[in-house]
């Protein structure tokens, strides 16, 4: 299909309620479309999660490896700590900004609860 044609076969798009390219709205409240998207980005985050999750420990598991066992009882080092607290701000970013964008929100400076 050509980028034309494509083009053509989406054009009813724009008749629908709420059309804007890359900022869809569809509820005369704007929170409940950030709400929506924000769910969304969570669900498939947690998908990803869980079927990630689940195959590593089956291949755990599989090797006859006591990690599952160290996973349970342990902590992470002070350097994954750090990684996962800079990957945390960004994951928050990415998901709320929604919710805060008009009010210039999605370009302040994020903190977290000390863990």
């Amino acid at each position: 299909m050509s980028k034309k044609n494509g083009a053509d076969e989406l054009a009813y798009v724009r008749d629908l309620p709420g059309f804007k390219p890359n900022n869809p709205t569809y509820f005369e409240q704007e929170a409940i479309d950030h709400l929506i998207g924000i769910v969304l980005e969570l669900g498939g985050e947690l998908w990803t999660l869980r079927d990630r999750m689940a195959y590593m420990e089956e291949l755990l598991r599989d090797s006859g490896s006591k990690v599952l066992e160290k996973l349970d009882a342990g902590r992470p080092s002070d350097a994954l700590q750090a990684k996962l607290s800079a990957e945390r701000k960004e994951f928050i970013s990415r998901v709320y900004s929604r919710l805060y964008s008009r009010y210039g929100g999605d370009k302040a400076q994020h903190t977290t609860a000390p863990m």
